[in-house]
């Protein structure tokens, strides 16, 4: 990367080859672990030497500072103009499980009582799984309820929100308190954007607490938390944002500031809560310092909208070229209103419905849950399988190193496998 040339076009091979990906992979599924450029992975390699030069001055003496001067930017494309709500760390999984193991103290913070079965954690079942394991392991051992609210999609979101709001209203009849909500910003899968700001607005007005996770979020969609107003928000920056994994920011409301904790509990600083996070051991932290180094290659190659304008576009009309070669739709999302159809429910993830083949009905669950690791294998081909609605989808990510040819590639290979 020559920042005083311009950057190659968007889609281009040009553009690839500032990525370190095989030249022969099909990356269609950046969506699960994001992929790094060359020139971020060199600022990380120059931040490893840098530490190593000193470690116990880095350690000691500019820890802190480096790693605020490197969350700035990143709080700054939250809406936020200081660090003082934010921190570091390594996954969306980690920032919502030190809620979930902060409950209790969160919910004493909040006038509630003692955590009975009658206190609730509510989610909805297109929930990711390993924060679905959290929340169990959080009722089974804390003594919280689960409410696991059934959500089909597409879905407008008056009828999302009346969902929402009936349910709450019959634990509330039945004597039942619903005291935390975790739900995607944008959701893994089916991958399509969630309307966190109503939301976030109708569960604050019924007094229930919320977390969003934001896995998916940065990089793909702009993000304002002045105007979201939640209570805890985690977004990874490894995913869409070219930051080297593994690499998060986590934002905690003022409120409960002071009774957060990481689920690793090393180093207290009276009410530094962010040293909680900062310092959980000795770990690499060089992922983090890199967050300017991913953010001046974004603005190179033509800056967050064009990004985002890109990725989306690549999205629609990738999705649309695989549903065509499978015979099939693309999945929409929530939309606005009354609305359930229209290609602005979801951003740079599309989800494609698999046909209903003889391949995949002997096959079924095993065929399917063996697809992903047999395409990367023998097809070099990346996608997302996954069951929703009792039917078979492919999630696919559209990504600046990506063009058309690459959905085209991807949906002939998943029409021969699949048996179409």
């Amino acid at each position: 990367m020559n920042s005083e040339q311009p950057a190659p076009a968007l889609g281009t091979a040009e553009l690839r080859s500032l990525f370190a990906l095989d030249t022969d992979y099909v990356a269609t599924n950046h969506g699960s672990f994001g992929a790094t450029p060359r020139a971020v992975m060199e600022a990380r390699q120059q931040k490893l030497y840098d530490i190593e030069a000193n470690p116990d001055y880095f350690m000691k003496i500019t820890y802190d500072a480096k790693l605020d001067e490197a969350l700035l930017p990143v709080a700054k494309l939250l809406g936020l103009e200081t660090v003082a709500d934010v921190v570091f760390t390594v996954n969306a999984t980690t920032g919502v499980n030190a809620v979930l193991r902060s409950l209790k103290q969160i919910l004493k913070a909040s006038g509630r009582p003692s955590p009975s079965s009658k206190q609730k954690i509510l989610c909805f079942s297109s929930v990711y799984g390993n924060v679905l394991n959290g929340i169990n392991y959080t009722t089974t051992n804390d003594g919280f309820g689960i409410l696991n609210v059934d959500i089909p999609i597409p879905i407008s979101e008056a009828d999302l929100l009346d969902r929402v709001n009936a349910v709450i209203e019959s634990e509330r009849a039945q004597g039942s308190d619903v005291v935390l909500a975790i739900y995607d910003m944008i959701s893994s899968v089916p991958g399509v954007i969630v309307p966190v700001e109503r939301l976030t607005a109708l569960f604050k007005s019924r007094g229930v607490l919320t977390c969003i996770d934001a896995a998916h979020a940065i990089g793909q969609v702009p993000i304002d938390l002045n105007v979201i107003q939640t209570d805890f928000f985690v977004s990874n920056l490894h995913k869409w944002l070219y930051v080297p994994r593994g690499c998060a920011v986590f934002y905690v409301a003022p409120r409960f500031q002071g009774v957060i904790h990481h689920p690793v509990i090393s180093e207290i600083k009276g009410k530094d809560w962010r040293r909680g996070f900062h310092w959980v051991g000795t770990t690499d932290v060089s992922a983090y310092l890199c967050t300017k180094a991913a953010l001046n290659f974004r603005a190179w190659i033509g800056g967050e909208a064009a990004i985002m304008d890109y990725t989306h576009r690549l999205a629609v009309r990738g999705g649309q070229i695989v549903a065509d070669i499978l015979g099939t739709r693309v999945l929409k999302g929530v939309g606005p209103g009354e609305e359930t159809d229209g290609d602005a429910f979801y951003a740079a993830m599309v989800n494609v419905l698999v046909p209903d083949t003889e391949t995949v009905k002997q096959g079924g669950d095993v065929f399917m849950g063996a697809l992903q690791a047999r395409m990367l294998k023998e097809d070099k081909v990346g996608v997302a399988p996954y069951k929703f609605g009792g039917v078979y989808w492919i999630r696919l990510s559209a990504q600046v190193y990506l063009n058309e040819d690459d959905f085209v590639v991807a949906g002939n290979t998943l029409k021969r496998v699949l048996g179409v």
